[in-house]
Parts: C-alpha cells; structure tokens; sequence
C-alpha cells in the first residue's frame, strides 16, 4: 500500500540518493556494506513509520471533515426542509466508498497472511504424510 504512493516512493528514492549514495562515494570505502545497508534498513523503517502515520492520519481526518459536513447538512436540511438530500446522499456515498476502500484492503492483507500460514503448515504435514 506504501508504495503504491507516488509521493512515499518519491521520498524514498530521494532518501536513498542523497544519503546512501552520496555517503558510499565519499566514504572511499572506509564504511563497510554491512554498516551502510544496516544504517539504509533503520533510516527506511522510520521513513515507512511516518509515512503509514502521515496517511493514516489524512485518511481520519478525511473521513472526520466528510462527517462534519454531513451533521450540517442535515442540520441544514432539517431547519430548512429544502432540497439538501443529494448533498446528504453524495456525502454518505464518499464515506462509504472511503470505508469500503480500508476493508477491502484489511481483509486481502488477512487472506495474504492467511495463506502464508497455510503454506507453511502444509510442508511439515506433507513430509509427514509422505513418510507414512
């Protein structure tokens, strides 16, 4: 889903530019690969961390300004009785699509996990059941 992102994949690949290979060039070989890629491996985590944060955060927030429009629409339709359900229709519809959107993406990281578990239950039983 990260990098699914332009603007994650972008600021990765800047990232590895400016520090990695720059670091590599001007080190001449003083800094070992195993302490670069180890360095490149925490420095990429925490990029992965804020930017999971970033989005999450957009997405609430998101989902919470759609909401506060809602309450005032209705608010508004209420008070008024005027023509105000397609607004209040378009914006259920928004949400829904935004909410629909996370599950769908939940529930396939639960079926990837699920048979990465399979796979690796089915190997021990298949040796088992060969040796019988």
């Amino acid at each position: 889903m990260l990098l699914n992102n332009a603007m994650t994949t972008e600021d990765i690949r800047e990232e590895i530019k400016k520090n990695f290979l720059e670091v590599n060039k001007n080190n001449n070989k003083e800094t070992s690969y195993q302490n670069l890629w180890d360095t490149m491996k925490a420095v990429l985590r925490g990029k992965f961390i804020s930017w999971s944060a970033f989005i999450k955060r957009s997405k609430t927030q998101q989902i919470n300004d759609l909401t506060l429009q809602l309450k005032k629409e209705k608010e508004e339709w209420t008070s008024t009785k005027n023509g105000r359900r397609q607004e209040i229709v378009k914006l259920r519809a928004e949400i829904n699509k935004i909410e629909t959107k996370e599950t769908i993406q939940k529930i396939d990281k639960i079926n990837s996990w699920f048979f990465e578990k399979i796979n690796k239950i089915d190997k021990p039983l298949a040796t088992l059941t060969k040796r019988r």
